[in-house]
């Protein structure tokens, strides 16, 4: 009889007691849960639209094509420009000159040229109005989503025009 006491105690030792299974079972299942959420949550997350600043990234794109490489010159004419568009001149390294008009139109913002064509600057906007200064352009914006923002544009004043004959007296000295 104590041998067989001896043999169940070594048997009870080797195994896992009830409540240890049932602790076991409940922690496997609680980290499952907890999977199961985190797993819900990421496929939420994907699905939300992330709406990337595109604000930013028109400013950073139109700053850069008024002051590229290729640009002597970047003015505002301002005599020219209203709170609907803005006249853009820019001058490059060959003396030669574009004209550019910025404005609103349907839900952009874009850049047109005298001889033709767009290039949407920025997309998804309700309103937009340019206030020009000397040197300064600064465009109000209204998103679609109801978000305002501020674009301000550091350009060159406009050279003042000469005379014919102030460029005369230049040419004989």
């Amino acid at each position: 009889m104590i041998q067989q006491t001896k043999r169940l105690m070594k048997l009870k030792n080797k195994g896992f007691m009830l409540a240890e299974v049932m602790f076991a079972v409940f922690v496997t299942l609680l980290v499952v849960l907890m999977l199961q959420n985190l797993l819900k949550s990421m496929t939420l997350a994907n699905k939300a639209e992330h709406h990337t600043d595109d604000v930013v990234f028109s400013y950073v794109q139109l700053n850069r094509f008024l002051h590229d490489d290729h640009t002597k010159l970047a003015y505002i004419d301002v005599a020219n420009s209203t709170s609907k568009k803005a006249k853009i001149v820019k001058i490059d390294q060959d003396n030669s000159e574009t004209t550019y008009l910025l404005t609103f139109y349907k839900n952009m913002i874009r850049a047109t040229t005298v001889e033709g064509g767009h290039m949407p600057l920025l997309l998804n906007i309700s309103q937009a109005n340019f206030i020009t200064h000397p040197g300064q352009l600064k465009i109000n914006v209204t998103e679609d989503d109801g978000r305002k923002s501020e674009l301000y544009f550091k350009l060159a004043r406009q050279p003042e025009k000469k005379t014919k004959n102030e460029q005369i007296k230049k040419a004989k000295n």
